[in-house]
Parts: C-alpha cells; structure tokens; sequence
C-alpha cells in the first residue's frame, strides 16, 4: 500500500581561464566528495528513504539548471535548495506562488513569503503540497480494487539567513512533513520532520562563487497506516556547487552541482544561465549519475559494460525568467527519460 515511492520511481587552457584559487579549491572539494562516494555502499540503502518526494525540484528557475542551484541560490528560490541564499532577498519583502505539473496527472506546487528582519537576518515561510492525482487500489494480489486513491501531501517551512561579511552567507530551514496515502483501512497521516544547512561562499574574485548544503537532515515520526514502520531516515544529501562566468562573458554563468545522497548513487548536475537582456534570462541543464557516468565510460573506453541498469531519469532541462516593474515570471521544462515532459511556473513579486 506504500503508493507513493512507487509513483516517484516511474515518476584556451583552463588555467588561464581560472584564478589558480579556484581551480584548487574545486579539486579538493571534487577529491573529498568522491572519496566519500566511493566509501558508501549504495544498494543497500536505494529506495528506503522516508518521504522521497523532498528531492523533487519546485521552483522554476533551479528546474531549468536541472538542479544545479547550490552555489547560485538567491532570494525564495533558495528554499529547498541552499537556504543561504535567503539572505539575497535584497531587503524586501517577497511573496512566490509556484506551480508545477508532473507526469502522471501529478501536480506540486507552494506559495512562499520573504521578509527582512533584524540584525541583518532575512526570514523566509514556505508551503508546499503534492497532489498525485487518482491512483486505482490493488489488493494484496495487485487486483484493481475498483477504489481510487487521492494520495496528498504538505510540507511548511521556515528559513533563517543571515550575511556574514562579504565572503560568506549562512542559513537554516526548520521543515514539517505530512502525507496522507488515501482513504483505505488503517490508513493515517504521516508525520516527519526535517533540517536544511548551507553556506554561500564568494571570494574576493566577484566572478566565481561556492556554494556548500546539508538537505533534509530528519526523520519520519508517524507512520502512514496502522503498525507502519517509523523512525526512518529523510532522502538526505550533501551537495556543493561552483558557478563561474568567463571575464570576456560576463552576462554567462557555467553552474554545476555534485551531490552526494545518502539513499542513492552521486549525481552530477550542471547548466549555463545567460542574461540575454537585462529582463530577460535563459537557462539550461542536465544531470547523470555514477551508474551512467560509469556504464558510458566503460563503453567509450571498448570495455564490456553489460545493460545501464537504472541511471538518472532526468536528462534535459531549460527555461527562462523574464521580469519587470518588481514582477519575475520564472519558467521550466524538463524532461523525463521514459517518462514525459514536466512544466514548473513561478511568479514572484516584490512588495513595497
């Protein structure tokens, strides 16, 4: 009867370019995070993490870099990503509404409100929700009951951050979950909750910046039917990210993210961000993980791979934001290798 999961699971020379800081400091984070990775026996732990729908990515403009967000996360859109960029909300108070329409007749969204306060803190209250459509109920034979599911979900949250000095940004989410599978016997609301960290790094070289998040640190305190398991783990992941943008192109932004989970393979995401006119943005993305990294080097390199088995599902992602007169309109599309396409629009306007 554990519905959800399952539908989530269908569901020149460099060194020149490069200040000589930078190109050291990505090797040495790139070599502490592999080596992790390589430490961690994966299999064991995939697909056993409690309230995997957190990983789904809302806000439209991380969508469209197919995640790689960590070290560019601003304003709203930080929430869920790198709560450090809270502190870049400029001052101002903001509101966001977010809609987000999946494969399947899944549709998720939130709505979301920024503010400053004191002591150089900004604040940020977000909600979020999943409605995964009507899904048929199957017995414990998978007969079709001839009952359908409504499966929901609601998650607040509240973030904190704060700009240290120039070079350094920090933030805390404090978040609740709930989930509800569906009206069937011994069916009841599931309750977790869980922590995001992160840190914003920029040097005194304004065109290159780190970005560093522990995600959905927290555990499931209720169970989602009578006698259910409780106590289990959130899909938590460590992820840091770099973004830079070329002296001789200063409108461009190359971003990537290397994540870490702690239920599922490394994964590698990265994306261009380009201001084609001061209110227009373009924006594209992509992401593997270690199963296709290492299957197509194997194949590339006349070595005997066997079948991919798995791999990242998200391939493709793009989008745009286009903003005037204190209104953004942020839009993204990704898509879903054997899946389809998926369609994140964000409005966010800045109030007086």
């Amino acid at each position: 009867m554990y519905l959800v999961p399952v539908i989530l699971a269908r569901k020149p020379s460099i060194s020149r370019l490069l200040p000589s800081c930078f190109v050291r400091s990505c090797g040495f984070f790139v070599f502490c995070v592999c080596g992790l990775a390589s430490a961690q026996e994966y299999s064991d732990r995939v697909g056993t993490a409690e309230f995997q729908y957190l990983e789904t990515l809302v806000f439209s403009r991380p969508a469209g870099l197919a995640g790689a967000y960590t070290s560019l996360a601003q304003g709203l859109d930080a929430v869920g990503y790198n709560p450090a960029g809270v502190s870049k909300s400029e001052g101002a108070r903001t509101v966001a509404g977010t809609f987000r329409y999946h494969f399947l007749d899944i549709a998720s969204g939130n709505a979301s409100y920024a503010y400053p306060g004191a002591g150089g803190m900004n604040y940020a209250f977000s909600a979020a929700y999943i409605n995964y459509g009507h899904i048929e109920e199957l017995d414990e034979n998978g007969n079709a009951s001839g009952k359908k599911l409504l499966p929901v979900s609601f998650n607040p949250s509240f973030t904190g951050a704060r700009k240290l000095n120039d070079n350094v940004r920090l933030g805390l989410t404090l978040k609740g979950l709930s989930e509800y599978l569906g009206d069937f016997e011994g069916s009841q609301l599931a309750l977790g909750w869980g922590v995001d960290a992160g840190m914003l790094y920029q040097p005194s070289t304004r065109n290159v910046g780190f970005g560093l998040a522990l995600l959905n640190l927290g555990r499931k305190e209720a169970a989602h039917y009578t006698g259910g398991s409780t106590g289990g783990l959130l899909p938590v992941s460590l992820k840091g990210g770099m973004f830079y943008s070329p002296f001789d192109l200063p409108k461009a932004k190359v971003v990537a993210d290397l994540e870490l989970p702690w239920h599922d393979v490394p994964r590698l995401s990265g994306g261009l961000e380009y201001a084609y006119l001061p209110s227009l943005t373009l924006r594209a993305g992509s992401r593997v993980d270690w199963v296709e990294t290492r299957y197509y080097f194997l194949k590339a390199t006349d070595q005997r791979p066997g079948e991919l088995q798995g791999g990242n599902a998200l391939k493709l992602a793009s989008g745009f934001t286009f903003q005037s007169d204190g209104i953004a309109v942020d839009y993204a599309v990704q898509y879903w290798n054997g899946l389809s396409w998926v369609h994140a629009l964000t409005v966010k306007y800045a109030l007086l």
